[in-house]
């Protein structure tokens, strides 16, 4: 029978614990469907270190049970839990010792260890991730990976896996991750009976269409602020970066070497996104052609306006359309 330890603390999303103990539940229905030995069956146990009611984010209170330093299970889950800024967040992480040190015995002892969205922090600071692939939220990569650099932060699938240890990006990848954990131990059937029943959509392997291409940058320095709204006012125009460097009466090496020190991409690289980003909200919202929402944003030739949405986003635009297009008649 294979015991699952669902790490709970103060703070962390209930749907992400109690949701992972409700999928495991779903599979047990379908295991005892299939008449499946006892044995096969998941049981699962929600622990702490305190052993004492655990506040989630939304003020429900979740029952635990004290960790055991004897017990062992096959399976621990670290779910995700709320970010309150940066401090906050360190001190969170610097007051789990206890749960480090179980988790690190778990996994020596054989258990497999999942972690989700901002629980891949727990299981970072145990050093089990370093000099392994590991994945995390996308909107928290740069913090992960100035605190954990030994750790191989792979921001494209939204699972990875890797000797027994299992990390999934953004909070709701708990249910693929959840599928692929009852894939690994009671085999593909029962997993794709239960993505089936609960609508999970396995087929989402990438996080790359989710992710922003304009992260929000903080600088201080005038001259790339004033490139940014220029560009951003003249993004639909055929543009040379020449042109940007004499309204700004500067040197082209100088505008470059000013925006790569401050957001770590050139002019020519800041419009592409500034571009794509336009376009994804033309396909997400309009029923434009591709022709035409490539035209509205800056790009005559459709074909190579194609190619770099493709590259940079990892699906065409129709394909984009298809997954994320608002149905205005719901």
């Amino acid at each position: 029978m294979p015991r699952a330890a669902i790490l709970t603390f103060d703070g962390c999303y209930a749907s992400s614990v109690a949701g992972f103990a409700d999928i495991l539940q779903i599979a047990n229905s379908h295991l005892r469907l299939e008449q499946a030995p006892a044995k096969a069956l998941f049981e699962w146990r929600f622990v702490s270190p305190s052993g004492e009611a655990a506040i989630a984010s939304n003020g429900l209170p979740l029952q635990t049970h004290k960790l055991g330093p004897r017990e062992r299970y096959d399976l621990v889950f670290v779910p995700s839990f709320h970010y309150g800024g940066h401090r906050q967040f360190d001190q969170f992480l610097d007051r789990q010792a206890d749960a480090c040190a179980w988790l690190t015995a778990q996994w020596r002892a054989g258990s497999w260890v999942a972690a989700n969205c901002t629980g891949t922090f727990i299981l970072a600071q145990t050093g089990l991730l370093d000099e392994r692939v590991a994945t995390t939220t996308w909107w928290l990569e740069r913090q992960f990976r100035e605190k954990f650099p030994r750790v191989d932060v792979q921001l494209r699938p939204v699972i990875t896996e890797m000797d027994r240890l299992m990390c999934a990006g953004a909070s709701a990848s708990y249910l693929i991750q959840t599928i692929r954990v009852i894939e690994r131990f009671s085999g593909p059937v029962i997993a794709s009976q239960c993505a089936k029943a609960m609508l999970i959509d396995v087929s989402q392997t990438s996080q790359i269409p989710y992710l922003p291409l304009l992260a929000q940058k903080n600088h201080s320095d005038a001259l790339v602020h004033r490139a940014q709204r220029w560009l951003q006012g003249n993004m639909t125009k055929d543009l040379r970066i020449s042109e940007l460097a004499d309204t700004l009466a500067v040197s082209d090496r100088t505008l470059i070497r000013r925006f790569r020190s401050v957001l770590d991409q050139t002019p020519l690289a800041y419009l592409q996104d500034l571009r794509l980003e336009a376009a994804r909200a033309l396909l997400e919202t309009s029923s434009h052609s591709v022709e035409e929402v490539a035209s509205q944003v800056g790009y005559s030739d459709t074909s190579s306006f194609s190619r770099l949405f493709r590259q940079r986003i990892g699906m065409s635009p129709g394909a984009y359309r298809g997954r994320f297009q608002m149905d205005s008649s719901l």
